[in-house]
């Protein structure tokens, strides 16, 4: 009687794991094709497309070494030159700059620069706030960017002897988002501060709104522009002695390299004095061929 009643009893046990373990199995396998809670990676291959930042940082002790130069108009006079006769612009360099950007965490990356214009100096910081997520939960990326710059060079009217005068100040924030493995958009509003300007009219602050796209076509090769729209009536009022910069360009990636070439009608280099100071436009041909190289070093 024991035997009938144990066999049974041993089959129904059986039964009943083997279902919970199905059941187990089939809730797991659910679970995996649920959206991860990923960060989304890459939004940008680099940290600048042509004038605007992006919302990506340097890696942790990463060092990136920038490379930037800027010729002169490709279609009106350089320099006292026709466009011929400077190359269209070959000959001529509106501005270079050299930057060295260490990642102090994934998140937060410093930098100093030189440029050609004025001979500024530049400190600066960016910090990654906010990541997007693959889910959703986080739509965008946020990421802050502030500099100060400063020009060692005294006027010949003694107007920058006063060492506060030569300073200047931009804070951005780069929203950002990737659609697709191909295409990724990012927003700057941007604000500038100048401690002095020449003409009493101009503005010391004024609001900016930037904004920029990365279209990848190969594997390693994208189309990238940027456009800022600058808040500024003195600028709107003095409408054929300003513009408001606008670039586009190539990107392409060679291993450790990222490699832009591009064109802009903005001679500088940096926001500081690309933001008040671009007096040239595209539809006359105040635009210039450029490049900006981009090299990793692991630290």
């Amino acid at each position: 009687m024991k035997v009938k009643f144990f066999v049974p009893l041993v089959a129904a046990v059986a039964i009943s794991i083997n279902a919970h373990a199905q059941e187990d199995l089939l809730k797991l396998a659910m679970d995996e094709n649920k959206p991860k809670n990923e960060k989304v990676e890459y939004t940008f291959k680099t940290t600048k497309l042509i004038n605007a930042q992006t919302n990506e940082t340097v890696h942790k002790r990463t060092l990136d070494f920038r490379v930037g130069h800027r010729f002169g108009n490709i279609g009106k006079y350089t320099e006292g030159k026709s466009a011929a006769h400077s190359l269209y612009g070959l000959d001529a360099s509106a501005d270079i700059r050299i930057a060295f950007e260490y990642g102090i965490t994934d998140n937060l990356t410093v930098g100093i620069s030189r440029s050609k214009v004025k001979e500024n100096l530049e400190g600066l910081v960016k910090y990654r706030i906010l990541q997007q997520t693959t889910d959703n939960k986080i739509p965008v990326g946020l990421t802050f960017f502030g500099n100060t710059a400063f020009t060692p060079i005294k006027d010949v009217l003694k107007i920058y002897d006063k060492t506060s005068r030569r300073l200047s100040y931009v804070a951005q924030l780069m929203v950002a988002r990737k659609f697709s493995e191909r295409i990724s958009f990012v927003l700057l509003p941007s604000y500038l501060h100048r401690n002095y300007v020449f003409d009493i009219e101009d503005e010391n602050d004024f609001f900016s709104l930037g904004v920029g796209a990365r279209v990848k076509i190969t594997k390693r090769t994208s189309l990238v522009a940027d456009y800022f729209y600058n808040f500024s009536q003195y600028r709107i009022d003095k409408n054929e002695s300003y513009f408001n910069p606008l670039g586009a360009g190539i990107e392409v990636e060679t291993g450790g390299h990222v490699f832009t070439i591009m064109f802009s009608n903005s001679a500088p280099l940096i926001e500081n004095e690309f933001l008040p100071n671009t007096t040239d436009s595209w539809s006359d041909g105040g635009f210039k061929f450029s490049f900006n190289i981009s090299r990793n070093f692991m630290l």
